[in-house]
């Protein structure tokens, strides 16, 4: 009869959930600076109404602005072609 015992499973799960958290944070907080970079400044509103929210698996970055969806349209000349899809490229690019 042959047997395999595994032990410290579950300090190895809780060491790749922990780095799991840092890489989403780390992320979330690149896609938050980027979003901000590429917000086109006219009075800074659009730009200083960025939020971030970071759980252990997921996050957001948010713009609450009521102009923030015709700015990432182009509507701006500092900013033609956008906030997200520009901030997307970056985000790629440095992940890949």
């Amino acid at each position: 009869m042959l047997s395999i015992t595994v032990s410290g499973v579950n300090s190895i799960g809780r060491e790749l959930d922990q780095s799991l958290a840092r890489f989403v944070k780390q992320i979330a907080d690149d896609v938050y600076v980027t979003a901000k970079k590429n917000t086109p400044v006219r009075s800074g509103n659009a730009r200083k109404n960025w939020t971030e929210k970071v759980t252990r698996n997921n996050f957001s970055v948010e713009n609450h602005v009521p102009y923030i969806d015709r700015l990432d349209k182009g509507y701006s000349k500092k900013a033609p072609n956008g906030i997200t899809m520009p901030t997307i490229t970056t985000i790629r690019g440095k992940y890949k």
